[in-house]
């Protein structure tokens, strides 16, 4: 082989190597970019509090009953983030974790959350079950452990009143009761009916049609409750130098 096929071979051996990298990075500029213009076209949930977030059966679930777990989520992976980067927690919200934005992930169990505790909770009023005295002393133990792990800004900026807010607390543990109740029930574990567990999903495939709202993907967990004035950028550079 002379010296001008051997130099052929070696520059498509290069295209093969360079031509992929160039494709994923195009890939990532891409994501990066809808991502900013989707932050651009921001939902701003206090606004629409009124609104429904999802239609459950026909039955709305407005925004306002998802606060609770809206402070609940953003509290936790606040805490996350701050231990990952103290300097820049923003940078634990968008980071790119098991197929998925930690911002994203964290939408998607709020209210997947909120859906379970409705479902749940209804069924429960159906039955007419209530919370036993040592219930509710329990489930005020939980009520001072919310408020007291939520950070100052998000005690700022609560979407909804503090007694909405514990009412949904309330509700949340009745619909446990019920929950407890159904596993027993069904002779299965009591995590098998939690918010992702797998009779859960079976029963909520097989008897509700939930609509989400489809405003609700523009909402940026994260900078609800939360907010963040230092964002990293790819290259480095600090929202703070770009002043």
């Amino acid at each position: 082989m002379d010296s001008k096929t051997e130099s052929t071979t070696s520059s498509k051996k290069k295209l093969f190597i360079i031509i992929p990298i160039l494709v994923v990075l195009a890939v990532v500029i891409i994501v990066v970019c809808y991502r900013g213009l989707k932050n651009r076209e921001a939902f701003v949930f206090s606004e629409h509090l009124d609104d429904a977030a999802a239609t459950i059966n026909g039955e709305a679930l407005l925004y306002r009953e998802l606060s609770f777990y809206v402070l609940y989520i953003e509290q936790k992976v606040e805490k996350e983030a701050r231990v990952y980067n103290p300097e820049s927690p923003k940078d634990w919200w968008n980071s790119y974790v098991n197929g998925k934005f930690v911002s994203v992930s964290a939408a998607e169990t709020a209210l997947n959350m909120a859906i379970h505790d409705h479902i749940m909770y209804n069924l429960a009023k159906q039955e007419g079950i209530t919370l036993s005295e040592e219930e509710k002393a329990h489930i005020e133990f939980r009520r001072s452990d919310f408020w007291e792990d939520l950070y100052d800004e998000q005690r700022e900026r609560l979407p909804v009143s503090k007694e909405e807010i514990n009412a949904t607390i309330d509700k949340i543990g009745i619909a446990e009761k019920y929950q407890r109740k159904l596993a027993a029930d069904m002779g299965v574990n009591d995590f098998e009916y939690n918010f992702d567990g797998y009779e859960y999903k079976k029963m909520l495939e097989a008897n509700y049609k939930v609509e989400i709202d489809k405003q609700y993907e523009k909402l940026v967990f994260g900078e609800i409750t939360i907010h963040h004035s230092k964002v990293n950028f790819i290259n480095g550079l600090t929202s703070e130098s770009k002043k």
